[in-house]
């Protein structure tokens, strides 16, 4: 099974999918697509991982355990 968080203004939204359910994983493909489209910033946590050990991704592998999406930091 595969998770997305999305860290946003509206909290922690969970999408989640089952390998086997190709339907799940092409909607959960095309919320990582318009999110990436969007500028936000998609980290890979691998299984067993801690948040510190995530990498930044630029495409979507239904096969990581957890994506984190957050929004990029604007400083000024």
């Amino acid at each position: 099974m595969g998770m997305m968080r999305v860290l946003d203004h509206r909290g922690d939204s969970v999408i989640e999918w089952e390998l086997d359910d190709a339907g799940a994983v092409q909607q959960a493909e095309a919320i990582f697509n318009d999110k990436l489209r969007a500028r936000q910033l998609a980290f890979a946590r691998p299984e067993g991982a801690t948040a510190d050990e995530a990498e930044r991704i630029f495409s979507f592998d239904p096969n990581v355990e957890e994506i984190i999406w957050v929004r990029p930091i604007q400083g000024g």
